[in-house]
């Protein structure tokens, strides 16, 4: 099986070992592009994790969107505002967002439903 290309880090906000680490981000090098510089952009993605891990799920969609705005092909960003949009029990918004992750990459682990049990 190859291996994926190695990326910038990993986050998910279901897990609470990723409180802390790097945050994963498929980022060009166009960000400045969308009006924000990298560090700029990389802060907006740490806020609206850290706004998730703190259950304030209405700041991270802010902050994600903002972030989206900049990178809009980052299907990670999508992945992350579906959830936190899950959690304001926003359904069909979560699921665009869901389906627009799944759109962006496939190929992407989290979108591999075929191994999931019902």
């Amino acid at each position: 099986m190859e291996k994926p290309a190695p990326l910038k880090g990993k986050f998910s906000i279901f897990s609470s070992r990723a409180a802390g680490r790097p945050i994963r981000c498929l980022v060009g090098d166009d960000v400045a592009t969308y009006g924000l510089s990298k560090a700029e952009f990389m802060e907006k993605v740490q806020q609206s994790n850290e706004a998730c891990q703190r259950g304030d799920f209405e700041a991270a969609v802010h902050l994600y969107s903002e972030a989206l705005r900049a990178d809009p092909q980052n299907c990670i960003l999508y992945s992350n505002r579906s959830a936190a949009l899950l959690k304001m029990g926003q359904h069909q918004v979560a699921l665009e967002d869901a389906e627009k992750a799944c759109e962006l990459n496939p190929k992407w682990p989290k979108n591999d439903v075929s191994s999931r049990r019902r």
